[in-house]
C-alpha cells in the first residue's frame, strides 16, 4: 500500500485529505507543522508528500520539498497564493506538480495516481536545477493562471518556439517576457516587434536588416532585430497579420537558423529563441489559406493560451490592488476603493481584459475627486453595466418594460429605478444593498433626485 504524507497548517484540511486519499486505498499520515513533517519524513518511509506551500511557519512547502527529494519522495504542492516565482521554484527544486486552492478533488486524485504510477514504473526522475529568474509582474493565482505558470516554468531550459494565443489585452507580451526571464537566456536581449504595425517591406527590414542601397532610403547597412536578439529571445506579436511572402521568409529563418538581409546575398547565423503571439484563430486561417500550415506548426511547438479576465474573475481583486498601488507609487499617493466601488469593478465583465482594467484604474486615480474612489467616480459605461445588472434582479422585473421603453438617459434611468425601489422597500439599508452602494452614497442619490431621505 502506497504511503502519503499530507501537510497543511489547517487540521480540517489534513483530515479532509486523509479521508479523500484514504478512499483511494492509500495509507495517509498527516502533519500540521513543517517540523513535524520533517521528523516523519526521516523516521518513516513515504511514496509521496502532499503539502501546502504556505504553512504559517519559518519553513514552507518548498523547504519540505527539499527535505523529501534526497529521500526519494515525490512532492505535490498546493497553494492558495500561487505565483510564477513559486511555479519556477517548484519545478527547479523537482516537484512532481502543484495545484492551486481550492482544488478539484478528481483532479487532485488523478494527479496523485499519476505520481504514484510514475514512481512504480520508472522510479525517480531527476530535474535539472537552473538559476532563479527575475521577479515577474504577472498577477493572479486562479487555476487558469496557475496552468500558465506551470507551462512557463517547464520551459525554463527549453529552446522550443512558443505560440501565445489569447484575446487582446490579456497580457501576451508579459507572458513572453516571463518565459524569457525564467529561461537560461534571461541575461541576453528580449526584442519585441509588432508585426501588424509595419508594412511588409519595413517588417522585413526591421527583422532581417538591410544592405546599403537595397531600397529608397537605405543609406547604409543596418543589422536586423534577429541579429540583435541572437543569444536571447525575439517576440513576434500579431503574427497572424503577416503576409504569405513574409511567412515564407520567416519559415526559412526558423528552419535554418540564419537570416539574409534585405538586398544582400550573405547569410548570417542567428541564435534567437522565437516566441510569437496572436489574437486570431490561426488553425482557421490555415484552412482559409491565409496562413501557412508549415509555419503554424513551426511556431506552435508549444502553444500557450492566456485566459481572458472573465474566465479568471478571482484575479480581478488582486489586479485592482496591484494597479492602485502602482499608480499610487507614481503619484506618491495612497488610493483606496470604497467597498461598493470595488464590488462594481469586480462584477464588471472587462471585455478589454487586463489592459482595460489597468487603464480604468489609471483613469480613476487621475480623475477621482480624492484619494478615496467611490461608485460615482467610476467610468459611465461601468456604472451603466452595474445598473443593467441591477435591473435584471427579480425586484425590478415587473417594471422593466416601462422603465426603459423610451430609451432614457443613464441619469434618468437611475432616477426611475431608485423611485421603484423606494416605493417597494421601506428600509434604506435594503435599497442600498440592491444598488450595491453604502448608506452615505444612497442618501446623496436620494437627495439628488428629490426623494425623502429618512427611514
Amino acid at each position: 500500500m502506497a504511503r502519503v504524507l499530507v501537510v497543511d497548517d489547517s487540521k480540517e484540511t489534513c483530515e479532509f485529505l486523509e479521508e479523500l486519499l484514504g478512499g483511494m486505498g492509500l495509507d495517509v499520515a498527516k502533519a500540521t507543522h513543517p517540523d513535524r513533517a520533517i521528523e516523519l519524513l526521516h523516521k518513516e518511509a513515504f511514496d509521496l508528500l502532499l503539502s501546502d506551500i504556505n504553512l504559517e511557519a519559518k519553513k514552507d512547502g518548498l523547504d519540505l520539498l527539499r527535505e523529501a527529494k534526497p529521500l526519494g519522495v515525490d512532492t505535490i504542492l498546493l497553494s492558495g497564493f500561487g505565483t510564477l516565482e513559486t511555479a519556477i521554484e517548484a519545478v527547479r527544486e523537482g516537484a512532481f506538480d502543484f495545484l492551486s486552492k481550492p482544488w478539484n478533488n478528481e483532479e487532485l486524485k488523478a494527479l496523485v495516481s499519476r505520481a504514484l504510477a510514475r514512481r512504480q514504473s520508472s522510479g525517480q526522475s531527476a530535474v535539472q536545477a537552473s538559476p532563479k529568474g527575475k521577479r515577474s509582474l504577472m498577477i493572479g493565482s486562479s487555476p487558469k493562471m496557475m496552468a500558465v505558470y506551470k507551462t512557463i516554468a517547464s520551459l525554463q531550459n527549453s529552446r522550443a518556439t512558443v505560440l501565445i494565443t489569447g484575446e487582446s489585452g490579456t497580457g501576451k507580451e508579459l507572458v513572453a517576457r516571463s518565459i524569457h526571464l525564467s529561461s537560461d537566456r534571461r541575461d541576453r536581449a528580449f526584442v519585441a516587434v509588432n508585426c501588424g504595425a509595419l508594412t511588409e517591406t519595413l517588417l522585413e527590414s526591421e527583422l532581417f536588416g538591410h544592405v546599403k542601397g537595397s531600397f529608397t532610403g537605405a543609406v547604409g547597412e543596418k543589422p536586423g532585430l534577429f541579429e540583435e536578439a541572437s543569444g536571447g529571445t525575439i517576440f513576434l506579436d500579431e503574427i497572424g497579420e503577416t503576409s504569405p511572402s513574409f511567412q515564407v521568409r520567416l519559415l526559412r529563418v526558423l528552419q535554418e537558423q540564419e537570416i539574409r538581409r534585405v538586398g544582400g546575398n550573405k547569410t548570417i547565423k542567428v541564435d534567437a529563441r522565437v516566441i510569437a503571439a496572436t489574437n486570431r484563430d490561426l488553425p482557421q486561417m490555415v484552412k482559409a489559406g491565409t496562413f501557412r500550415e508549415d509555419l503554424y506548426y513551426r511556431l506552435s511547438v508549444v502553444e500557450l493560451a492566456v485566459p481572458p479576465l472573465r474566465e479568471r474573475r478571482e484575479d480581478i481583486a488582486p489586479l485592482l490592488d496591484h494597479f492602485l498601488a502602482e499608480f499610487g507609487q507614481k503619484d506618491q499617493q495612497t488610493y483606496r476603493l470604497f467597498p461598493e466601488a470595488r464590488r462594481v469593478l469586480e462584477a464588471y465583465s472587462w471585455p478589454g481584459n487586463v489592459r482595460e482594467l489597468s487603464n480604468a484604474v489609471e483613469n480613476l486615480t487621475q480623475l477621482s475627486r480624492g484619494r478615496e474612489i467611490t461608485v460615482d467616480d467610476l467610468p459611465a459605461k461601468i456604472q451603466a453595466d452595474a445598473l443593467k445588472r441591477a435591473l435584471r434582479r427579480p425586484e425590478a422585473s415587473d417594471e422593466m418594460p416601462a422603465l426603459i421603453e423610451d430609451w432614457p438617459s443613464l441619469d434618468e434611468l437611475e432616477r426611475r429605478y431608485i423611485q421603484i425601489l423606494v416605493g417597494r422597500h421601506k428600509e434604506k439599508q435594503r435599497i442600498a444593498e440592491i444598488l450595491g452602494v453604502d448608506r452615505t452614497t444612497l442618501y446623496r442619490k436620494l437627495k439628488r433626485y428629490g426623494f425623502h431621505d429618512g427611514d
